[in-house]
């Protein structure tokens, strides 16, 4: 049965050497996600790519109330068979209970081959790119070729250009922006056009009524008294940080309840709730 913590046990202080190696593991550069080349014409830079954003998240495990050990799922079919990985085929839906089936091997056949080259065949403005399209960023290290890599990142940064090109990750072909990014140079992986939703194409939007001028005027008050430097340090993850404090109250004995925030009172008309907060800002 895994340990379960209830509360919280005093631990031996940790030696130097314990300290120093925690250190020295927390420090450690991020793993490499791909490796190859970006290929202008006939030049060729060859690159190392790093994931340069991560999901930091809680996360929690389900646990049976009174054993307390982890809950695992199995796989049922709709017939109440349960299900081994060697067993099941996979469905492309054809419509309502249509599928055509296909083996595990003839979808890994019709993969494309991961390639270690990003072919940059067109240079465009990078401030033009609508960022609805981006996807993850990747920093891109040189690999014996400081020389080109430091060029590409210096013309990148005195034109404002960006490069597209095509990569495979994971067996996965994406189109592909290098760009400078703070004295780098990045890859953003980007989204076909059928992935980002057209909302000129919701006819709710469409609909919308215009605003009276005397709305506009308060609103067009409240942004201007709201508006400032972008500063991302200001926000960070309450949710976070409210369930690291009830753990940690949990490991010493005591159990902290995050307080909820009072219910703000409603305003009764779009003009009032605008009138207030104008008034709230000054």
């Amino acid at each position: 049965m895994p340990e379960v913590v209830q509360f919280a046990e005093e631990k031996p202080k940790k030696t130097q050497d314990e300290q120093a190696g925690e250190g020295s593991s927390a420090s450690a550069p991020p793993r490499t996600t791909w490796s190859g080349s970006l290929r202008i014409g006939l030049v060729n830079i060859p690159v190392k790519a790093l994931l340069m954003t991560k999901d930091v998240r809680i996360s929690f495990r389900m646990l049976h109330r009174s054993c307390k050990t982890p809950i695992s799922f199995k796989r049922f079919c709709q017939e109440g068979d349960e299900v081994t990985l060697a067993d099941i085929v996979y469905g492309y839906s054809l419509g309502k209970d249509r599928y055509a089936v296909l083996e595990k091997k003839e979808i890994e056949a019709a993969r494309p081959e991961s390639k270690n080259t990003i072919a940059l065949d067109r240079f465009v403005n990078f401030f033009e790119i609508d960022p609805h399209y981006f996807e993850k960023t990747y920093l891109l290290l040189p690999d014996k070729s400081e020389e080109a890599y430091s060029l590409l990142r210096t013309v990148m940064e005195k034109t404002a250009k960006a490069a597209i090109g095509r990569i495979t990750f994971h067996s996965r072909e994406r189109p592909v922006l290098v760009h400078y990014y703070r004295q780098a140079v990045v890859a953003t992986t980007m989204r076909y056009p059928e992935e980002v939703l057209d909302p000129q194409g919701y006819q709710a939007i469409k609909d919308l009524p215009e605003p009276q001028e005397k709305e506009l005027e308060l609103a067009m008050e409240i942004i201007k008294s709201l508006s400032g430097e972008l500063d991302l340090s200001a926000y960070h993850d309450q949710y976070k940080e409210r369930i690291e404090t009830l753990v940690r109250s949990k490991m010493e004995g005591a159990v902290a309840v995050p307080e909820k925030k009072k219910a703000r009172t409603s305003a009764k008309s779009l003009m009032e709730a605008l009138r207030l907060t104008a008034e709230s800002l000054k």
